[in-house]
């Protein structure tokens, strides 16, 4: 990423969410809040100044980040309604991501290895944490999954037919922090899931923001 604009935004996201941290720990919900929202301003930033609005694919694609903005601030919110707010803006925003691929190009052989591998891969995350998700939430977690399984599929298949590596390591990185944001929610709540989602999570959407300008 030689952007110099695209590289001053993805500075701002790092910055924000080594703070986000910080605040984590020191219990100020309200700092992070704000400094999460920073954070994804800046992977909105990014996509534009690399010049996401060109192609009709990547137009797709930065209304996925759109979305997924309106995710993180949603999750900051602490209860209920946030969460399912949050959840259903990232279930739109992965659905999103999974269309943009799918038009920027997908080999179909690869797609068919990348999906038998996606679905192992959540299929796996969801028999681990199945029992331990309510009753009430089983289905929009279920259909949640199997829309998260599609959009890395389609990522990485997208990425080997273009050779956009930085595209397939986002969308797995991004997924990778579903799974940490999963673990906080159902299994085990400590600070360790957030040491690793929230980075994995803005690096992962700060690679697919900077691969939006490849035409």
């Amino acid at each position: 990423m030689s952007n110099p604009l695209a590289l001053a935004f993805a500075a701002v996201t790092a910055t924000s969410v080594a703070l986000a941290l910080t605040f984590v720990r020191l219990e100020r919900p309200g700092a992070y809040a704000i400094t999460k929202t920073v954070a994804s301003l800046g992977f909105l930033g990014v996509a534009l100044a690399v010049g996401a609005m060109e192609a009709p694919w990547s137009r797709v694609a930065f209304a996925a980040l759109v979305l997924s903005a309106a995710g993180d601030v949603a999750l900051s919110v602490r209860g209920r309604t946030g969460f399912f707010v949050g959840l259903a803006c990232f279930m739109v925003a992965h659905g999103a991501y999974t269309v943009a691929f799918g038009m920027y190009g997908v080999g179909g052989a690869t797609l068919g290895v990348t999906t038998v591998l996606a679905a192992l891969g959540m299929g796996g995350v969801w028999w681990v944490l199945r029992r331990r998700i309510p009753a009430a939430l089983r289905v929009a977690v279920g259909a949640y999954v199997i829309i998260l399984a599609a959009m890395v599929a389609t990522g990485a298949a997208a990425a080997v037919a273009h050779g956009a590596t930085w595209l397939g390591a986002g969308a797995v990185l991004v997924a990778g922090s579903d799974v940490a944001v999963a673990r906080e929610r159902f299994g085990r709540s400590m600070f360790a899931n957030k040491l690793a989602g929230l980075p994995a999570y803005y690096l992962g959407q700060i690679l697919i923001a900077a691969s939006l300008g490849g035409g």
